[in-house]
């Protein structure tokens, strides 16, 4: 068994180190070096390996947080000019007034010849040929960034298959296939992904490359744990085991753990812990998923793997229509095959929530 060395430097925290909110960066952080690592180098290649990229994984899997540092990365670099978009806004426009607002453009707007009024910012365009739509607006834009030799990338987190979306993936293909230096990386649920790919004039969405967020290293978070508390390798391994490397697991179990004053795996911990699962994860889960996904998973018997025949005949399914909705379930990151013929959950204790449900 791997024997961990505590760091004296990181031994006292006067505050807890680990956060329950979602999305920024907690000061105890395990970081994903190869998932950040696959996107940098494939953005940065020459040619790219593509203009569209999707960051996908289960609630909770610390897809934001990745997000986030793929955006700190690409921030100090002088060639790239960093764009985040909120998903729930008209994209276009806040591209626009986006780029304008970091003054890489702003000469292009200095004689009042047309205006053109969206999210907060009138645009007066000088030059002989003024722009009467977004997309126009856009492309001269993208040719003043191009003079200057800068490449745009655009970050969404939790992209839906909206309007807004559907808009600003027509009118970025326009830019790439101008040969601008545009770059697009979107969070995306499993789901969200499927309703957006549907979409007919939106398939070339699926053929973007996708990095999925894997479970954190268990050896890591054990290591994590061994450094903040004063606990033994062997009680460290047992609570990184706890969480089954889910990103707000081990968040979540390392805050409980610092506010209690056991020190040590109790009923109480583990209620609290179901609770805040519950209450911050599983419940959005459980909305999201069929009647048929629901029947399935309340036939597992255990946390441990079960086997597919035991599942389906406890759900009274044949293996033909059983086989398509496994396959969802795996894809949305709620369960796994540790081998042939077995199915196991991917969350940590969800087999207790599940027990609680009536529908």
């Amino acid at each position: 068994m791997k024997e961990y060395e505590r760091n004296d430097d990181m031994k006292d925290y006067q505050n807890n180190p680990f956060t329950l909110s979602f999305g920024n960066k907690p000061i105890k952080y395990i970081a994903r070096v190869s998932e950040k690592r696959e996107l940098i180098e494939n953005i940065t290649n020459d040619p790219p390996l593509s203009h569209y990229y999707v960051i996908t994984g289960v609630r909770g899997s610390g897809k934001t947080v990745l997000l986030t540092s793929l955006s700190k990365y690409f921030e100090n670099l002088d060639d790239y000019v960093v764009v985040e978009l909120n998903p729930s806004d008209d994209l276009r426009e806040s591209l626009a007034a986006k780029l304008y607002s970091k003054c890489l453009v702003k000469r292009l707007f200095v004689e009042k010849t047309l205006s053109l009024s969206f999210t907060g910012v009138t645009f007066s365009l000088s030059g002989k040929n003024p722009v009467f739509n977004i997309d126009d607006l856009l492309d001269r834009m993208f040719q003043e960034l191009e003079k200057q030799n800068k490449k745009v990338l655009v970050l969404i987190d939790e992209a839906t298959n909206s309007n807004y979306l559907k808009q600003f993936a027509l009118s970025s293909q326009i830019l790439i296939r101008r040969d601008y230096s545009l770059f697009v990386v979107m969070t995306c649920l499993y789901e969200n992904i499927s309703a957006i790919e549907s979409e007919n004039n939106l398939t070339f969405l699926a053929r973007a490359p996708r990095v999925v967020v894997a479970p954190l290293s268990i050896p890591a978070i054990a290591n994590s744990y061994y450094e903040i508390f004063d606990i033994d390798n062997n009680q460290a391994i047992e609570l990184a085991k706890l969480t089954k490397g889910y990103a707000f697991a081990f968040q979540l179990l390392g805050y409980l753990f610092f506010e209690s004053h056991d020190k040590a795996i109790t009923a109480s911990l583990l209620n609290e812990f179901d609770q805040y699962l519950e209450e911050f994860v599983y419940q959005q889960i459980w909305k999201g998923l069929s009647q048929v996904e629901k029947k399935i998973l309340k036939s597992f018997a255990s946390d441990g793997p079960v086997r597919v025949s035991t599942i389906m005949e406890s759900a009274g399914m044949k293996k033909e229509s059983f086989s398509k909705y496994r396959d969802r379930l795996i894809k949305k990151g709620i369960v796994f095959a540790p081998s042939h013929g077995e199915l196991a959950f991917t969350l940590p204790r969800f087999e207790v929530f599940v027990s609680t449900r009536l529908y």
